[in-house]
């Protein structure tokens, strides 16, 4: 890698600190309704314990979609295979793991198990475009890799943008943090 390339991939590896809120395991504090606040506006208990169960799964499945993302086009910037280092990618295969437990524990009442299916669907091709950052190489030439990255994380993110429900409190990411502006 040219130094100038190496530079390049420094700064934009370097955009959030390692320590950054962004990072950090789970959601980060907010008020959250409780199933008893949540069983009036979702219609049963059953539909508001599901609810609560699921914004951890949720959160994670934002969060490792925006990773990857984020990883692939610095990949892609950098031209670089050295993504696959990072510890952004460990992080974020074991944000993937987490959410593959929690999923695999999630009961759904008989007609909210479509939603769990746009979980399960979204963690599935979460889990294809994690495994395609192995198949990056040093100088080759890593389009048809990058092109596969881009329809997995496309894909999960369809998925998880289906699983959206607002009253539930699972909402979509907020693209106005796609940049450190967390202030360290």
């Amino acid at each position: 890698m040219t130094v100038q390339r190496r530079a390049l991939f420094d700064r934009l590896t370097s955009v959030h600190r390692p320590d950054c809120a962004l990072f950090a395991d789970g959601p980060l504090p907010m008020p959250v309704a409780g199933p008893d606040d949540l069983a009036p506006l979702l219609g049963s208990d059953q539909a508001a314990r599901y609810a609560e169960a699921c914004r951890p799964v949720f959160e994670d499945l934002r969060r490792v979609v925006g990773q990857l993302a984020g990883l692939m086009i610095l990949a892609q910037l950098t031209d670089s295979s050295e993504v696959a280092g990072l510890g952004e990618l460990a992080s974020c295969r074991q944000r993937f793991a987490e959410a593959g437990e929690r999923i695999r524990q999630l009961v759904a009442p008989g007609a909210l198990e479509p939603h769990r299916e746009q979980l399960v669907a979204a963690h599935a091709f979460s889990g294809l475009a994690l495994g395609t950052f192995s198949e990056l190489r040093p100088r080759g030439n890593n389009e048809a890799a990058f092109d596969t990255i881009s329809r997995h994380v496309r894909r999960a993110y369809a998925h998880l943008s289906a699983a959206t429900a607002e009253k539930a409190g699972l909402a979509m990411v907020d693209l106005s943090h796609a940049c450190c502006s967390c202030g360290r």
